[in-house]
């Protein structure tokens, strides 16, 4: 499983064809949001600086290939426009901004970056496209790296 977080996390809203484009999903062990592929960061910032009511509030697109991926409503970004990233990286905390209900990310994948053309991304993940709750957390295996002193 890979998520953009490292540790547990839940599903709050599931990726439905033409209803909804990706996965919302609630980090529990970490808010830190991590890159899930590497690319090329094509957007950085506001999804309307205008109205910060909108959409993906603020947000970071990162292309891989053909595919864009977006991750939305993040309290503060972290990547920068044109900085490449690797699985893994930090690129955000998540939050609440833009059309949300709550702290979450949105997580999403479109071909070409064009609206309405998503991928499944729960399958691409491998992250279970099914709700679940904090006493039953799903966690994508990560382990982190402890250093040991050896002087």
């Amino acid at each position: 499983m890979n998520s953009p977080y490292n540790g547990d996390f839940i599903v709050t809203q599931r990726y439905a064809h033409g209803v909804h484009d990706g996965l919302d999903l609630v980090g529990i062990t970490h808010k830190e949001i991590h890159a899930v592929t590497a690319g090329t960061v094509i957007y950085s910032g506001w999804e309307n600086v205008n109205n910060k009511l909108q959409g993906f509030g603020q947000y970071v697109a990162v292309k891989s290939g053909n595919n864009v991926w977006y991750y939305g409503h993040m309290s503060e970004i972290k990547a920068k426009l044109g900085q490449v990233v690797k699985i893994g990286d930090v690129i955000g905390i998540e939050g609440t901004t833009g059309h949300s209900t709550g702290n979450h990310c949105h997580i999403c994948v479109r071909v070409n970056g064009i609206k309405g053309n998503d991928l499944d991304v729960s399958a691409i993940l491998g992250i279970p496209n099914a709700l679940n709750n904090t006493s039953n957390p799903y966690n994508d295996g990560f382990e982190p790296v402890v250093k040991v002193n050896t002087n």
